[in-house]
């Protein structure tokens, strides 16, 4: 059983360039740091070459106003035969700017996946947050194998300034919240009102000032768009054969660094 941790923490300095503090314990691992772009980029690692049975990990994400970081993945991620638990939290103070647009996470045949994320926001903060799932490994011939797979994301607004249209909020309230439960056997997924024949499916969350998205509007791309009156956002979906093509549109999308001086 491994316990991973992975912590990272960003302040923005007065002399305008952004400070952090990682911490990590195996066997996740961060690499990368303000010499690796602008803003920061770092990579978070798994030499396991996946998520392994009875692992339990967390991550935890901190942005100090006015700073900017982006978190990079060197592959798709799979997750192992036996129980696995990973809990995220993130935390963008005013004016920060995160982009986290991981590849492809790849349920092998046995694996139990249960994910926990919590995002706390400032209204004037951005973030580029992707989640990209399979059917499981298709190059091998293995769809919809996996136990479970279950995630849940919740999207907290904290710190709501008070204006016309938006009377006082409580010091947070509850934005966004989705939750995925598949168990085997997959029977209802992979009817035409769910899947239908696609094997792979992802949803890329934009939310704050981002421009409206170039985004097609058909059977395998649709969009929504944020109905709160101070936090803007949209969010996309695309479902497809390939998880790598529905990355490389994600990635295309969030990593617009527009803004970050």
């Amino acid at each position: 059983m491994n316990h991973g941790s992975a912590i990272l923490k960003a302040a923005r300095q007065p002399d305008g360039r952004i400070r952090a503090w990682q911490y990590s314990q195996a066997p996740l691992q961060w690499l990368g740091g303000p010499g690796f772009g602008d803003p920061p980029v770092y990579y978070l690692r798994n030499p396991n070459g996946g998520l392994l049975g009875g692992d339990q990990h967390q991550i935890q994400i901190a942005l100090g106003t006015g700073s900017a970081v982006e978190i990079r993945t060197q592959g798709a991620t799979r997750l192992h035969p036996g129980g696995i638990e990973q809990q995220i939290q993130v935390d963008l103070a005013p004016a920060s700017q995160l982009i986290w647009i991981a590849h492809p996470t790849i349920p092998g045949a046995g694996a139990d996946f249960r994910q926990q994320v919590q995002i706390h926001l400032a209204p004037s903060a951005r973030l580029a947050y992707a989640e990209i799932w399979t059917a499981g490994r298709l190059a091998m011939g293995e769809r919809w194998q996996f136990q479970r797979l279950q995630t849940r994301l919740q999207v907290w607004i904290t710190d709501c300034p008070v204006t016309p249209a938006a009377p006082p909020q409580p010091p947070k309230h509850l934005l966004l919240q989705e939750q995925m439960d598949l168990r085997f056997p997959h029977l209802q997924v992979s009817s035409p009102s769910i899947l239908g024949s696609y094997t792979c499916w992802g949803s890329l969350y934009l939310l704050g000032d981002w421009p409206t998205p170039d985004w097609p509007t058909d059977a395998e791309h649709w969009l929504v768009q944020s109905p709160h009156p101070v936090c803007k956002g949209w969010v996309l979906r695309q479902v497809g054969q390939c998880a790598e093509a529905i990355w490389q549109n994600f990635q295309r999308l969030g990593s617009l660094k527009i803004g970050w001086a």
